[in-house]
């Protein structure tokens, strides 16, 4: 009791923010009529509505979970008072049993009383009877499934709660001052942890936003148009898409993944950076930076407040306002050694010394062993640090050191390599006019760009290693590369576009060439970015220019003990928008050309009627993909194929999103895939698929997919108009199953909250089957769907096993209506879910069943109802009527008590308890030998109390996580200051977070049970 009391009673920590505070503020800040903080109130006002609905229904979860609680308290309390009775009825020597006895029945019966006054919302919270095998459940319900969103780097999600910078500010933070340059802000930004450093970190996250939303293809930025590319990563997070992949499409494959993003940003290599910094804290542009909190300009430009629910749990989620994370000695403090007499230390915590050359610079972390020599011209890198070179100061740099040199965007007359091993990174695009490598010297090309070499001196004694990148020797004319008299190897995809006979794998493999003339062979082009090939991927930028470029990849030819192998080359690009693509380039050697010919990897396996291929249709090779870009595609069959080398595959089919209402004949098509969706229906597409009578389709997925995915607001109906009734034809057929907590038919896992999407089926014999958690037909796993009607047609439909319905909702998936008005309907579901209705604390709406619907097996997971609410999930009303035949099936409206925990609702269980259930009705104490039976009985209530009192723990957990009760208390009005935005973040951050972590502390242990293992 006393964990209960300290719960009912903690207090909540007084706000820094109030109204007092603005009013100094704004006395000191004159406000304008066209400041942002019009459009912060207009943010903050919606946030209050959404807060204040939140914070109502959180006050009435908390009084029930409490209510039970405090019973439950009681009853162990209670539970406890019957053990010592026991053990003295059970002790030797002479007792009084009959008053013993008499004291038992006391404590029963007041259990009793104190169960039965247990409500919540109306309803009684323990039921009589026994369950004994469903906490377990719940608390897999509550902890089992994978967030939605991928959690984003301290960095940058600071950023969103940080006040407001100037560029002033910055620089100071940075050791410099409006008189800086270029290369010294890279200088100071070089090797500073994101993640330490705030400074640094608030740089990139401005400067990933930049990217994403075009600034640094274009030269222009703001700080407007960073805050709405952030916002732009954060929507693609929200859709579930991993931070990796969103930042690959959003930059454009600029960046290929978050830890690529931020080794270019902490090396100073990453294309457009120095202008950036340059156009932000030294032109004047980046005056106002962030005027106010970031976070509420996002929620200022998002429409209608859309993206409130996802910056709330980001600001959820973020630590502690003291000013992030402590920063190591190592950034705190400057170095102030190290660096050579001609160079100059950087005043910046991250330890980089600058060197400036006439026309460039050199950058690194350690200069000691650079030099340069004016009066010669020459650049001296000797040591093992790795340095950064850009411009073209030095006549010639010689290399001595084993550190990698960067040459980012740097021509070069002449470079030297007296090393034994010695590394070149190319960044952009360089040149080289002359590369000599004296003798015993060990040269490895590496980088994200193109190198052009016009000579290469060396001999047998050299070796030249490529590991990535591209490079490039100028040959005579007509775009005819030069030649190569060093031996080469080639540890990876590089593109060599060099005359070379001495080439060879990093096993010794002699390898030959494959010229690809990018610009000819892959039109509309405007960038190669990078090139897989063996199944290792080497970034590299082939740029636009007035001649197409000669991209040669080296390849192992055939091995006569095995055949000749196809190679698989995939080629990642720009169109001339700057857009991604992707080509797939299946290579195989011709051993009497001699030479690499392109061969049909994987043929067409579709049929497709209507429209016209490359503008209605196109069939994507690479990823074995049908996808339809118009209504004007009529019917589709096949889907199995062969490949060039004779082994089966399977096709896939994509709609395009809005391509509107679509009405699609599928006439015997199978796709069956190992990975991704096996059939997408597409964004906001009407969609009809008409079952060719006698056809068998069948649909299966990979991981995480439903067998026929329906995205943001798709609508499907399925028929079978060749097959009405009194027809001799025979039904067409229909099957799809997810996996990994996908629907059959519905949505994919984690497939969104939305309730937009709907599906109807009207003929033909369906088949599907969900798994881990996802509906047969309906919501994917910690997903959601609309409507689901059905009119007619053999429906076949098993939920997954882990909480999803037949039909209907999933585990942690709710539903809309159900309505089925005719047809023939079979449907199973497992672990607790209804076979019609509600998955694990997945709720469904209304479930009407009429007209001549017939049920022919509805069989819900035990406890499940058959047709209705679960355990775990309830519904609304169920009205059968009109004659339809629900069979044996039974029916169940409510199982257990909603908890609305800020926009989801979970299901409190009514868990089976009273003196009945627990066996105290049959206990007795009256002799030695019933007493120690009793002992062994009241032991094991004790722990199915206990269990009870995890489940609720869990509960409570949960909804002081998603609590917003906190916000309200510092949202007492209309905020027009930008400048309070800042204090008003933090204490929403706070008022947070600390509910969560009072509730570890104080449900951190119960009855032995440590409950905070269940979220770790």
């Amino acid at each position: 009791m006393g964990e209960l009391a300290i719960r009912r009673n903690r207090g909540t920590p007084v706000p820094r923010y109030s109204p007092a505070d603005r009013a100094e503020k704004a006395a000191e800040t004159p406000k304008t009529a066209g400041s942002t903080g019009l459009t912060v109130s207009k943010t903050l006002q919606q946030l209050l509505s959404k807060v204040g609905l939140a914070e109502s229904h959180t006050r009435e979860s908390r009084r029930i979970l409490q209510t039970g609680e405090a019973v439950l308290a009681e009853v162990q309390d209670s539970l406890s008072s019957l053990a010592e009775l026991a053990l003295k009825s059970a002790g030797e020597g002479e007792a009084d049993r009959e008053a013993l006895q008499k004291e038992l029945e006391r404590l029963r019966d007041e259990i009793d009383r104190m169960i039965t006054g247990a409500k919540g919302d109306g309803d009684s919270l323990f039921l009589d009877g026994n369950a004994g095998d469903t906490v377990e459940t719940l608390l897999s319900a509550l902890t089992g499934g994978d967030s939605a969103r991928e959690s984003l780097p301290f960095w940058l999600t600071s950023v969103l709660t940080q006040n407001g910078l100037s560029p002033e500010q910055i620089l100071s933070a940075l050791g410099l001052n409006g008189n800086a340059s270029g290369p010294d802000l890279l200088a100071a930004i070089m090797n500073r942890p994101l993640d330490f450093d705030s400074t640094a970190g608030y740089l990139a996250a401005l400067f990933l936003g930049s990217v994403i939303a075009g600034g640094s293809s274009s030269g222009t930025f703001s700080t407007e148009s960073a805050l709405d590319g952030l916002r732009q990563l954060m929507q693609k997070v929200s859709e579930g898409v991993s931070v990796d992949q969103a930042i690959y499409q959003l930059t454009n494959g600029t960046f290929t993944s978050l830890a690529d993003f931020q080794n270019q940003f902490t090396t100073g290599t990453a294309l457009g950076l120095e202008d950036f910094l340059a156009a932000i804290l030294l032109t004047g542009d980046g005056d106002g930076l962030l005027d106010g909190s970031a976070l509420l300009t996002l929620l200022g430009d998002s429409e209608g407040g859309a993206e409130l629910d996802l910056m709330l749990e980001l600001l959820s989620a973020l630590p502690d306002s003291g000013g992030g994370k402590e920063m190591p000695d190592a950034v705190q403090t400057p170095e102030n050694s190290g660096t050579a007499p001609a160079a100059e230390a950087a005043p910046s915590g991250g330890g980089a010394s600058l060197l400036r050359l006439p026309e460039g610079f050199v950058l690194g972390r350690n200069l000691s062993g650079v030099s340069y020599d004016e009066a010669a011209g020459q650049l001296t890198v000797g040591g093992t640090g790795d340095v950064v070179i850009r411009g073209t100061g030095p006549q010639s740099i010689l290399v001595t050191g084993s550190g990698t040199v960067t040459l980012q965007n740097a021509a070069i007359p002449h470079l030297m390599v007296d090393a034994p091993s010695a590394r070149l990174f190319s960044v952009g695009e360089n040149t080289l006019e002359t590369l000599a490598l004296r003798q015993g010297a060990v040269l490895t090309l590496d980088g994200t760009g193109l190198l052009r070499l016009g000579t290469l001196r060396g001999g047998e004694t050299n070796t030249l290693h490529l590991t990535g990148g591209a490079v490039a020797v100028r040959g005579p004319s007509g775009g005819v590369p030069g030649a190569l008299e060093i031996p080469v190897v080639l540890d990876g995809p590089v593109s060599l576009a060099a005359q070379a006979a001495q080439v060879r794998s990093s096993a010794g493999k002699p390898l030959s060439p494959y010229d690809i003339l990018w610009k000819t062979l892959l039109p509309g082009w405007s960038a190669i970015t990078s090139m897989t090939a063996a199944g290792r991927e080497a970034r590299m930028l082939l740029s636009n220019g007035t001649r197409p470029e000669l991209a040669r990849l080296w390849l192992s030819k055939e091995d006569p003990s095995h055949g000749s192998p196809i190679q698989a080359v995939i080629i990642r690009g720009k169109d001339a928008s700057g857009r991604v693509k992707t080509r797939y380039a299946y290579l195989h050697w011709n051993r009497h050309a001699r030479i690499f010919e392109e061969v049909e990897m994987y043929p067409n396996p579709f049929t497709v009627t209507g429209g016209e291929e490359g503008k209605d249709w196109v069939y994507e090779e690479g990823v074995q993909t049908l996808r339809i870009l118009s209504d004007q595609v009529s019917a589709v069959s096949g889907g199995q194929g062969v490949d060039a080398e004779q082994r089966p595959f399977s096709g896939r089919m994509v709609l395009e999103d809005e391509i509107g209402s679509l009405e699609l004949t599928l006439n015997g098509v199978v796709c069956r895939v190992s990975s991704g969706r096996a059939f997408d229906l597409g964004r906001r597409n009407r969609v009809t698929l008409l079952l060719r009578s006698g056809t068998g389709n069948a649909f299966s997925s990979g991981e995480g997919c439903a067998g026929i995915t329906l995205g943001e607001g798709a609508v499907l109906r399925i028929d079978c108009p060749d097959a009405r009734s009194g027809s001799r034809n025979p039904a067409g057929t229909l099957s799809a199953c997810g996996a990994g907590g996908g629907a059959g038919i519905g949505r994919d896992c984690g497939g969104g909250r939305d309730r937009t999407s709907r599906i109807s089926i009207q003929g033909g014999e369906v088949t599907a089957c969900g798994t881990g958690g996802g509906a047969g037909v309906g919501a994917g796993k910690r997903g959601s769907m609309g409507e689901i009607l059905i009119l007619g047609g053999t429906v076949h439909s098993t939920g997954g096993s882990g909480g999803g319905a037949g039909i209907g909702g999933g585990l942690g998936a709710p539903a809309g209506d159900i309505r089925i008005r005719g047809g023939a309907v079979t449907a199973l579901a497992s672990g607790h879910a209804a076979a019609i209705g509600a998955g694990v604390q997945g709720n469904c709406g209304d479930i009407f069943i009429t007209g001549t619907a017939r049920i022919l097996k509805a069989q819900g997971g035990d406890p499940g109802a058959d047709i209705g609410a679960c355990l775990f999930g309830s519904c609304g009303k169920v009205q059968i009527s009109g004659g339809a035949d629900i069979g044996r099936a039974r029916l169940s409206e409510r199982k257990g008590v909603a908890l609305q925990m800020g926009e989801e609702s979970v299901t409190l269980p009514q868990f089976r308890l009273s003196s009945k259930a627990l066996g105290l009705d049959r206990l007795s104490i009256a002799t030695r030998e019933a007493a120690k039976a009793a002992q062994a009985a009241i032991e094991a209530d004790r722990r199915w109390v206990a269990q009870i009192q995890e489940a609720y723990s869990a509960l409570y957990n949960r909804l002081e996580q998603t609590s917003l009760l906190g916000v309200r208390r510092y949202i007492n009005g209309m905020v027009r200051d930008p400048g309070d935005a800042g204090a008003l973040l933090r204490d929403t951050r706070d008022s947070l977070s600390l509910p969560w972590a009072q509730a570890l502390l104080t449900h951190g242990r119960s009855e032995g049970v440590d409950v905070r293992r269940l979220f770790r």
